[in-house]
């Protein structure tokens, strides 16, 4: 019989020494072994993402965690050069991981502070973990936005935390909080940064978005401590020198400070340009003080002389969220500068070197935005990411290494990506197609809007004798969807849907109805005289190319199909707010999947030969082998936190395979031919 966690610990206790003790719970308890489905699903990337915390454990500084912009923690057990998902600090995907401790007495015991904005307002709290991050449970201040969490150097049972509604301080490590601001003061809230006094836990240094403070009896009393301080200066960072505590820095949006009296007159320091002056973290290098480490909107800065000079040490369009200085943790005896940032994910600088590498080994930690196929080459796919610095990426050899897929796109200008006959083409967010061109590698422009029957018909007939008219513009229609025949590519867009019998070099209006509506999906046989298309409306099907058109409706309680999938002729399958719908007669008449699909909208319908997957937007991925007869539940990948990670789904480049792409965890191969991926029960998987 498996004794439980709680035996093993009593035993182990018991048994060893308190070092070897600490020491033994960490490898059992702190990262784990792989877990069972580890081969069924295969993490693919892209790399890296944003980071928002870092952390090292006092007593082995090699083990490292950080915490994201979504609740999700990692670690590492080699100073941050290879990393494994832990777990999750509550439930929310908002919740930003503001700070990160462990305690020094106890390897396995992680505390975590977070913020979430929602639509009715802003909350967070703190979480508490017993397993070195793998679960997690909450820890006092529910609904409170913590921004920052520190402890008393010289004593780990006092926390102290700061909210944007006040300051709060735990005496018996989180298990009771109290606030020691006033409640409801105009000045004293809205926290972002705090340090403690390196002797004294009673003396606590706060910042908020306005100005610092300070209290030298535990929140009694709280003086305003800004002279020589630019007046509104949000204080995004404090660091008080661990051997000599009247030196203190405070990181603010005008610049970087030292004290010199604990706080009672600043000076602003010089060297930083004023681009770089919206500090986000300063660090001090533990075993040498007058080194510091000052993260900005701009880079990392350094400087060897106490805060007096600076110099650059990394690229200046990094954003750094998080600092971590490392002492020695091997046997070369140099110490390590970690970087938390936003997009580039972890970057290291080992020893005096000052050369920062990515370290993002196991942190594939990307929004996939859209996923499409080389229609060409099954191992090749391309991806558009959210906040990355490469807007586009792909791979060559499914998915075990990335590159940037052409230049002169944003992030944030790309809505979808196609694989077309002819490349790769964008639809933009701004509206209308770009292409890349094979021969300069960067996105052009491409597309021109023209009037009904400016097209010729020998044009039609003969590519070479195409023409359009000098009065064609340029095409922005925003495109939902993109589909193609033998001989014409169709476009779904918000302004209705679009036909182009030239590669996407001309596109015209095709009317499907009196009014011109929105189109969301379109689908088309290969011959191109099947055309069906999703509509706000409802579903309209055309049998002879678009001459004419009939709709159809899924049931009323369906709320209306937001996409169409076709799996033959006679086969249909309809995704709608409320489940899934399936036709077999061409759409004539619909019913509802069940027979163990739940209830639920549906982000995304794959349909293969051999099994359909959906996902479902708030309980998985499920998959049927009998075309929609019964259905059962996928089990998520180890480590995965919600049901609803998979949004977008295609098909692998071997019959059982499928590639899953991740709200947050970037692109996994799935093995559907493995029992372990399906759930245990022919249910809803409750």
């Amino acid at each position: 019989m498996m004794a439980s966690r709680h035996t093993v610990r009593r035993l182990a206790r018991n048994l060893l020494s308190p070092t070897v003790f600490s020491t033994f719970l960490l490898l059992v308890f702190s990262f784990g072994a792989p877990c069972a489905t580890s081969q069924t699903w295969k993490p693919l990337g892209p790399s890296g993402g944003d980071v928002r915390a870092l952390a090292s454990d006092p007593a082995r500084p090699s083990v490292v965690y950080l915490g994201t912009t979504d609740g999700h923690i990692f670690g590492s057990e080699d100073g941050g050069r290879r990393w494994r998902l832990l777990g999750m600090v509550g439930a929310s995907r908002n919740a930003i991981v503001t700070s990160i401790l462990v305690d020094p007495r106890e390897p396995t015991t992680l505390f975590a502070s977070s913020w979430t904005r929602e639509k009715q307002g802003e909350s967070g709290g703190i979480y508490r973990s017993s397993d070195g991050g793998r679960s997690w449970r909450e820890f006092g201040l529910a609904g409170h936005a913590v921004r920052a969490l520190v402890a008393a150097p010289s004593d780990p049972d006092t926390l102290v935390a700061g909210a944007l509604d006040g300051l709060f301080r735990s005496h018996d490590a989180g298990k009771s909080w109290e606030l020691i601001t006033p409640a409801h003061d105009p000045e004293l809230r809205n926290f972002d940064s705090l340090a403690v006094d390196p002797r004294n836990p009673e003396i606590i240094y706060a910042g908020t978005f306005h100005l610092p403070w300070k209290t030298t009896d535990g929140g009694q009393d709280w003086v305003a401590i800004y002279e020589g301080m630019i007046d509104d200066s949000d204080v995004l960072s404090l660091a008080v020198n661990p051997s000599n505590p009247e030196e203190i820095f405070a990181s603010a949006c005008s610049g970087i400070y030292r004290s010199d009296d604990a706080g009672l007159h600043w000076k602003q320091i010089q060297g930083i340009p004023d681009s770089s002056k919206r500090t986000l973290v300063i660090r001090f290098d533990p075993a040498n003080p007058g080194t510091l480490y000052a993260g900005t909107t701009d880079g990392v800065w350094k400087s060897t002389t106490g805060g007096d000079h600076w110099r650059r040490a990394s690229a200046s369009d990094w954003v750094i969220n998080s600092l971590l200085v490392l002492p020695a943790i091997d046997a070369s005896g140099s110490f390590r500068v970690l970087l938390g940032t936003e997009q580039q994910g972890v970057l290291i600088s080992e020893g005096m070197s000052g050369k920062f590498e990515p370290a993002n080994d196991g942190f594939e930690h990307r929004r996939i935005v859209s996923l499409t196929l080389d229609s060409e080459n099954p191992g090749r796919l391309g991806a558009v990411l959210a906040n990355a610095s490469d807007a586009i990426v792909t791979t060559d050899d499914a998915g075990e290494t990335w590159s940037p897929l052409g230049s002169g796109l944003a992030s944030a200008s790309v809505r979808r990506l196609y694989s077309t006959p002819d490349g790769w083409w964008a639809a933009l967010t701004s509206g209308g197609f770009a292409r890349l061109d094979a021969n300069s590698g960067r996105w052009l422009r491409a597309g021109m809007l023209v009037e009904r029957g400016q097209i010729s018909r020998a044009g039609a007939a003969n590519p070479a004798a195409r023409h359009i008219r000098p009065a064609a513009t340029e095409f922005r229609a925003t495109v939902n969807d993109l589909a193609f025949s033998e001989n014409e590519w169709f476009a779904a867009t918000e302004e209705g849907l679009f036909r182009s019998s030239d590669a996407g070099k001309s596109w015209s209006l095709l009317p499907f109805s009196l009014l011109v509506l929105p189109v969301d999906c379109v689908r088309v046989s290969a011959d191109g005289t099947e055309i069906r298309i999703v509509t706000l409306h409802g579903m309209v099907f055309s049998g002879d190319s678009g001459r004419s058109w009939k709709w159809h409706d899924l049931p009323l309680e369906s709320y209306g199909a937001l996409r169409l999938e076709v799996e033959d002729a006679t086969t249909l399958l309809a995704a709608s707010p409320t489940g899934l719908y399936i036709s077999r007669d061409r759409g004539t008449t619909w019913s509802k999947a069940q027979s163990g699909l739940p209830a639920s909208a549906i982000n995304d319908v794959l349909v293969r030969p051999e099994f359909w997957v959906v996902s479902l937007e708030s309980n998985g991925l499920y998959i049927s082998r009998d075309r929609g007869a019964n259905w059962r539940r996928i089990n998520n990948p180890a480590g995965t936190m919600g049901p609803d990670y998979f949004p977008i789904l295609e098909a692998g480049i071997a019959p059982d395979r499928i590639y899953a792409a991740s709200a947050s965890e970037s692109l996994y191969l799935l093995d559907l031919s493995s029992p372990e991926v399906l759930a245990t029960r022919l249910d809803s998987g409750h």
